[in-house]
C-alpha cells in the first residue's frame, strides 16, 4: 500500500494509476475500489493556484504509561515559500523554506512525535499498488455518515497485512485508514478552498490511542512579511545542486523477535557526517523490550553519508528494524 501525504504543500498532483493485479480477485470490486480512492484523492487536493493561506494545528501525544503531552504547529505558505513552527516540550523548530535556501533557527533533531504529525496532517491518503489485493467493499456508518469501507490485503515479501480503508458515500472523502497497526480516522469536514479537510483527527498505533490532532485552516489577507516571521539569529542552508542520499554500508537486521509473528520497527534518526545514526526514536507500541532493541541495533549500523554538493550533512531519515519470529 503505498502512501503520501502533506497535500497542503500543492505540489502537481497525478492521477492514480494502479496495475491489474494478478492474485484471483473480483476484478469490477477492484476497479470501484480504486475509483473510491481516487475520488478521495481528488477531493482532498487543490484543482487551482491557493491564495496565501495558514494552517494552525494543536496535538496531544499519548503514551502507554497513561500521561500526555502537547504540542502546537503552524505554518504559513504563499506560492513556493513556506514557514514552519513547531512546538513540543522543550523543542521548538522554525524554518523558512525559500527556492532556493532555507533560514531556520538553531538545529535540533526533531522527536518522532512531530514526525508523527507531518505524516498525518493535513490529510493522510494513499493509492493501491500491485502489492494490494482487494475482498470487499461494504457499507457501514461512521461518524453519523454513510459510508463504504474497502477491505484489502496487502503481501509485502513476508509481511502480510489485512487492511481497511472507509470513504464517505456521499462526499467521497476518506474517514477511515486501518492500515497494519496504524488507524487513522478523520472526522469534521469542511471545504477549504475546494478542499475537503478534517478539523479533527485521531491516531491510534496497535489498537492503543496515540495523538489526537485538532487543524484550522485560514487565507491570509494582503502580503506576507517574511523577514518580521525570520527567527532571530538564523542559519541559512543553500539549496544543494547536487545531492546524494546515505548509502547503506552496514545494516545487520536481528536473529528473532521470540515467539509470534513478524513484527517491524520503525524508527527515525539523525545520519551524520561520520555515517552514524545518532537521535535514534521509536513511537511506542507496545512492545519496549523489541523498541530499546530496535534503538540499540540502528545506532551500529554504518552508511557512507549524505552529501551536498560533495560536502558531507546530516540528514535525517526514517529506518526500519525487521523482528522475525523464531
Amino acid at each position: 500500500m503505498l502512501s503520501f501525504f502533506r497535500a497542503l504543500r500543492f505540489f502537481p498532483v497525478c492521477l492514480l494509476v494502479c496495475a491489474l493485479h494478478t492474485r484471483a480477485q473480483d476484478m469490477p470490486i477492484r476497479v470501484e475500489a480504486i475509483r473510491l480512492l481516487e475520488r478521495a484523492n481528488a477531493v482532498s487536493h487543490p484543482n487551482h493556484m491557493m491564495p496565501n493561506h495558514r494552517v494552525d494545528i494543536t496535538f496531544r501525544a499519548y503514551y502507554l504509561d497513561g500521561s500526555t503531552k502537547d504540542g502546537s504547529a503552524n505554518t504559513i505558505i504563499s506560492g513556493d515559500i513556506e514557514r514552519y513552527e513547531q512546538f513540543f516540550g522543550a523543542y521548538h523548530a522554525i524554518g523558512i523554506h525559500y527556492p532556493d535556501k532555507i533560514v531556520q533557527n538553531g538545529y535540533q533533531p526533531p522527536p518522532a512525535e512531530t514526525s508523527e504529525l507531518d505524516a498525518i496532517t493535513p490529510i493522510h491518503i494513499g493509492q493501491f499498488d500491485e502489492s494490494d489485493t482487494i475482498h470487499s467493499i461494504t457499507p457501514a456508518t461512521l461518524f453519523g455518515r454513510s459510508a463504504k469501507c474497502i477491505r484489502f490485503e496487502t503481501v509485502n515479501g513476508r509481511t502480510h497485512q489485512s487492511n481497511e480503508i472507509c470513504v464517505d458515500n456521499e462526499l467521497g472523502n476518506l474517514i477511515r485508514w486501518n492500515v497494519g497497526e496504524d488507524l487513522i480516522e478523520d472526522f469534521d469536514f469542511s471545504s477549504f478552498e475546494g478542499m475537503l479537510l478534517p478539523a479533527h483527527i485521531r491516531h491510534y498505533i496497535d489498537g492503543k490511542l496515540r495523538m489526537e490532532i485538532e487543524q484550522k485552516f485560514s487565507v491570509i489577507d494582503g502580503p506576507i512579511d517574511w523577514a518580521a516571521l525570520t527567527p532571530p539569529n538564523p542559519a541559512t542552508l543553500k539549496m544543494c545542486q547536487q545531492y546524494r542520499r546515505p548509502i547503506i554500508q552496514s545494516a545487520p537486521q536481528p536473529v528473532s523477535a521470540g515467539a509470534g509473528p513478524w513484527l517491524d520497527v520503525q524508527v527515525q534518526g539523525v545520519i551524520r557526517a561520520d555515517g552514524h545514526v545518532y537521535e535514534a526514536a521509536v513511537l511506542p507500541a507496545g512492545r519496549d523490550d523489541l523498541e530499546k532493541q530496535a534503538i540499540q541495533i540502528v545506532s551500529g549500523w554504518v552508511f557512507s553519508p549524505g552529501l551536498c554538493n560533495g560536502k558531507a550533512i546530516p540528514v535525517a531519515a526514517d529506518l526500519v528494524v525487521h523482528f522475525p519470529p523464531q
